[in-house]
């Protein structure tokens, strides 16, 4: 990673005060300044605000700090500047164990000055009553500030319902046996009535330490209405219109994920929808923008709110998701003529760099960026 002496981007569209333009941004000590600056020539480019992601899934292999690693090459690969990444705490007997969960983010509180800035977030197996306490307790001492409640074992138990037949399949998907999801599963149905209390022992805890939670893939707005009754106000992905459309009338944020793109289109056709999220796809998220922004980019000063600024609105961050003086210099150059992301910068360090973006920059003295896979981590 590069940080970025003084300059000034010139030449290219931008994105500020609601309208593409043609001006300049400076970037002084990571934040956007003003002045006249060294210039690199950006022409034939966009430069718009990072994405900041409120659902990024990070991999699910790998020791704790390759899967970060990994986690932030992609972020800034796909111009995202600030993301939480979401672990999931499932069944013990999974793919995805709440001890690979648990390590994960003590690895990301032990790493420092991440580029992109990666927050801690968690999604939460929600039928799983039998170990409030350990959430409980992982929560109050690791601080996740971005929360999800996932009900896999409902969906799971429906689609079984539907198709029996089904059932190695998705046992496979868990990385579990047959036998073994099924016992899961009768489980799950044997404690539903403790889950009301379950969720609410979450609540309290996510309210003491200042979590922002939601829930993900409510299928209806009875189950949309039930989690914002409990104070998780994020509807993520939801799983049909009537769960986006009772958000909508409570004043919940519905958040559309890239990985769904037929849903996404449709919701927001009806204009239910306050954010996109990557949701397992980041390098989806700018070029489905692009396209929905239509072939001379008309609709993109409406759509890329939903990448940046809103956001960051949702998470209080008022230091990012625009190009306004004083803000974090968060930023992407996407090549006009590719659509592609050919620089990603987040607090004023060059995280990312191809094409024919390096030579613009070569000229002004700035050159190539170590590799991410570099990046001071704590031991695994």
């Amino acid at each position: 990673m590069t940080d970025l002496p003084p300059i000034r981007l010139t030449g290219a569209t931008i994105l500020r005060d609601g309208a593409l333009r043609q001006r300049s941004v400076a970037i002084q000590r990571g934040r956007i300044g003003k002045g006249p600056l060294p210039a690199v020539d950006l022409e034939g480019y966009l430069i718009l605000p990072g994405i900041i992601d409120l659902l990024f899934l990070p991999p699910s292999a790998g020791t704790p700090a390759s899967r970060l690693r990994e986690a932030a090459a992609t972020a800034a690969r796909a111009g995202i500047t600030t993301a939480w990444l979401a672990p999931l705490w499932s069944w013990p007997e999974s793919n995805e164990p709440p001890a690979a969960a648990q390590a994960f983010l003590h690895a990301l509180a032990q790493a420092p000055d991440l580029r992109p800035d990666l927050r801690p977030g968690l999604r939460i197996e929600s039928s799983r009553s039998d170990c409030t306490d350990a959430l409980v307790a992982l929560c109050r001492n690791l601080r996740p500030e971005l929360v999800y409640l996932e009900n896999r074992a409902d969906a799971l138990e429906e689609r079984l319902r539907q198709a029996p037949q089904a059932l190695p399949e998705a046992a496979a998907a868990q990385g579990m046996s047959a036998a073994m999801l099924q016992h899961l599963l009768d489980q799950a149905a044997r404690s539903r009535r403790e889950r009301p209390r379950h969720l609410c022992r979450l609540a309290e805890c996510f309210e003491d330490i200042g979590a922002r939670y939601g829930s993900i893939g409510d299928p209806c707005g009875i189950t949309r209405e039930m989690h914002s009754m409990i104070g998780a106000s994020l509807a993520a992905c939801p799983g049909g219109f009537s769960a986006a459309a009772a958000a909508r009338a409570m004043g919940d944020p519905v958040l559309l994920p890239a990985a769904q793109e037929d849903r996404l289109r449709d919701l927001l056709r009806s204009r239910l929808g306050d954010a996109l999220v990557s949701g397992g796809a980041p390098q989806r998220l700018l070029p489905l923008v692009l396209d929905l922004a239509g072939p001379d980019l008309a609709g993109l000063p409406q759509l890329w709110p939903l990448l940046s600024e809103r956001p960051a609105e949702i998470m209080r961050l008022a230091d990012r998701g625009r190009l306004d003086l004083g803000c974090r210099a968060d930023l992407i150059v996407v090549s006009r003529m590719t659509g592609q992301i050919e620089a990603t910068i987040s607090a004023g360090r060059l995280i990312h760099l191809a094409g024919h973006a390096c030579a613009r920059f070569a000229r002004a003295g700035i050159t190539g960026i170590t590799g991410l896979d570099q990046m001071p981590m704590a031991a695994e």
